[in-house]
């Protein structure tokens, strides 16, 4: 599939503008004609130089169209690679923002705990320019486009809601990056 897209945009890419050949020199010679012959002569080669003319113009409207068209698809083509490269890369930090939730559990000194914080408020701020956004989802209606319900607890009160989050979901740009993993009330 992948091969017949890039021989397709080869195809499309190495388009060879046609060779228009020239008209064979006209030459009139007006001393050996009429008038009318002479007039006849002329609109003639006229005619023939508004065809070749409108032909030309026909040919550089089909390559500006082709231009146009190479430079969008590789413009989209570079947008794509962007944001897939961004995705990849933020999907590995996301481990490190869990491994930051996880660490700060453990962490006594007060101290510590707050440069531990600012760091990890600082990465999530420079994860945001990107267009992250955490999935809201600690006791909101249970939501399976961007929820893995992994656990379930009785819990009348909470029956379809989210009890508690085991893993932060993230979605980026709008598009759904990471679900989050939660544990969902239900009444029997």
């Amino acid at each position: 599939m992948k091969e017949n897209k890039k021989k397709q945009q080869n195809e499309e890419v190495n388009v060879e503008p046609e060779i228009i050949e020239e008209a064979p020199a006209f030459e009139i010679d007006r001393d050996s004609m009429t008038d009318e012959e002479y007039i006849d002569a002329l609109e003639t080669r006229l005619g023939q130089a508004i065809a070749e003319a409108n032909e030309c113009k026909s040919i550089a409207q089909r390559l500006q169209a082709d231009f146009d068209n190479y430079r969008k698809r590789n413009a989209s083509i570079h947008e794509d690679s962007k944001s897939l490269g961004q995705s990849a890369v933020i999907e590995k930090l996301l481990t490190v923002l869990d491994n930051c939730d996880l660490a700060r559990k453990y962490l006594t000194d007060e101290a510590a705990l707050t440069g531990f914080n600012m760091m990890e408020t600082q990465i999530l701020n420079a994860l945001k320019g990107f267009g992250l956004e955490e999935v809201d989802a600690d006791g909101k209606d249970f939501d399976a486009k961007l929820m893995n319900a992994v656990e379930r607890e009785k819990n009348p009160e909470m029956n379809g809601k989210v009890v508690s989050v085991l893993q932060k979901g993230y979605t980026l740009n709008g598009k759904l990056l990471r679900p989050a993993h939660v544990k969902v009330g239900y009444d029997e």
